[in-house]
């Protein structure tokens, strides 16, 4: 089963995860787009739908980073997709120069 989901359903969906996951600072400061994996500045228009190709990306705390392609084809439903994102997002959060190690807890994501 594909998740069939416009860009803006999407970055609704995924801002009340991050900011589970970010600090109030770091979540008021952050930006959160989709584009194609390797385009970056190619902002989606909200009313598009994901696509396999595209990335969620982020700016936060001034490091950009993204998610792998969001591979929409391959999640039975919103959750999984939500938690893979979430799982990019964590390892970035720990690799990150502003919260180097820190392993953020993914939330619940719901049935």
């Amino acid at each position: 089963m594909t998740v069939v989901l416009t860009v803006g359903e999407l970055l609704a969906a995924f801002r009340p995860v991050a900011e589970q996951m970010l600090r109030p600072d770091e979540f008021h400061t952050a930006r959160f787009w989709i584009a194609p994996i390797h385009a970056w500045d190619d902002d989606r228009d909200e009313d598009a739908l994901a696509e396999d190709q595209d990335a969620l990306v982020w700016d936060l705390c001034g490091e950009a980073g993204s998610s792998s392609t969001l591979g929409v084809a391959i999640y039975d439903d919103e959750r999984q997709l939500l938690g893979a994102l979430a799982s990019d997002l964590q390892d970035f959060i720990a690799e990150s120069t502003f919260a180097w190690g820190e392993l953020r807890p993914i939330p619940p994501l719901g049935a």
